[in-house]
């Protein structure tokens, strides 16, 4: 199960001969984990696949619009059911998969295809690139290994992955892939005004008043340097938010100037107490949330607790104030 950042025959042949493919993705799934499933879904259904698309949630309210987003099925409907292979997309760790792992692992050949750099590669076939910018680049080099064509409904899902997790192309984890298969996507007939607002600039209005509570939080410490935020369950509740409401909001404490790294702590309703993490070069902020059990990349992490919002809160202060003295 060593991690491998290209395609192997083997997988490539599974793909190729199995008739019915459950493709998973992780909990909470972000824009690259929907767009590059819905991308591989659409692609493989075009070669004349049974495709199942699963995720443990329900797909995010923003992302329902994309093409072939209507067709994901809950966990639970897959009992009973038999897939000839199973391809878990943009997931770290066979627990990210949550409540879909079980049918993932039922299949007789598992695959994955990643982009974070520390998963222990769970699946049968891994194609693991932790350089890679998103989950959709690795999908679109499955794609050209297979000689799927690149329709325009896929594009629209293969620039939903790739520009939600570059940070619409700002991030340092951009790279010239990500603007080839942005390139490719163009060329295949894209209608990027049409798809570029509602997933970039459109908010519905609970997560316009959810990220007013958050920024009411606002906290600076560090010299200057760290900034975090944090939700309570009541903000919630007041806002009418889903927890799909909160995207990106920590970024707003990570933009303002001079601050370095920062955190967004946050309470869910079901009790869950939970953190994002961002960080600029060189600060690697994933060490932190692998040290408490959870993972990301360098600057882009998150992590789930087992305690109150005001400890997560302090303890991430801490180590945040830890890491930036060189003491991490």
């Amino acid at each position: 199960m060593a991690q491998k950042n290209n395609f192997c025959p083997e997988m490539l042949s599974a793909l190729q001969n199995a008739n019915s493919i459950l493709l998973c993705t992780h909990v909470s799934p972000d824009g690259d984990a929907i767009g590059a499933t819905l991308a591989m879904g659409l692609a493989l259904k075009n070669l004349g696949k049974q495709v199942t698309m699963t995720d443990a949630d329900p797909v995010p309210g923003q992302y329902l619009f994309l093409p072939g987003a209507q067709e994901f099925v809950r966990a639970e409907a897959l009992q009973g059911k038999q897939f000839d292979a199973a391809l878990a997309i943009d997931a770290a760790s066979a627990e990210r998969l949550g409540d879909c792992r079980e049918a993932f692992f039922a299949a007789p050949v598992t695959m994955q295809m990643d982009h974070h750099g520390d998963n222990p590669g769970y699946a049968q076939y891994n194609v693991i690139d932790g350089a890679a910018s998103a989950a959709g680049c690795v999908v679109r080099r499955a794609m050209r290994k297979l000689d799927l064509p690149l329709t325009k409904e896929i594009a629209a899902c293969l620039y939903c992955a790739v520009s939600t997790d570059t940070g619409n192309f700002r991030f340092q984890n951009t790279t010239a892939e990500a603007f080839s298969v942005m390139a490719e996507c163009m060329d295949a007939g894209l209608d990027l005004p049409a798809f570029a607002r509602p997933i970039h600039q459109l908010r519905e209005e609970p997560s316009v008043r959810l990220l007013g509570r958050a920024l009411n939080s606002l906290k600076i410490f560090g010299g200057g340097k760290c900034a975090c935020m944090y939700l309570t369950a009541a903000d919630y509740r007041e806002c009418k938010a889903l927890p799909e409401h909160n995207t990106s909001i920590v970024n707003y404490a990570l933009d303002i100037p001079g601050v370095e790294m920062a955190f967004l702590a946050e309470e869910r309703e079901d009790g869950q107490v939970k953190a994002s993490l961002r960080s600029l070069p060189p600060w690697n902020v994933a060490q932190i949330a692998r040290a408490m059990n959870g993972g990301g990349h360098m600057c882009a992490a998150g992590l789930r607790y087992d305690g109150t919002l005001d400890a997560l809160c302090t303890v991430l202060e801490e180590k945040l104030l830890k890491l930036l003295e060189g003491k991490a």
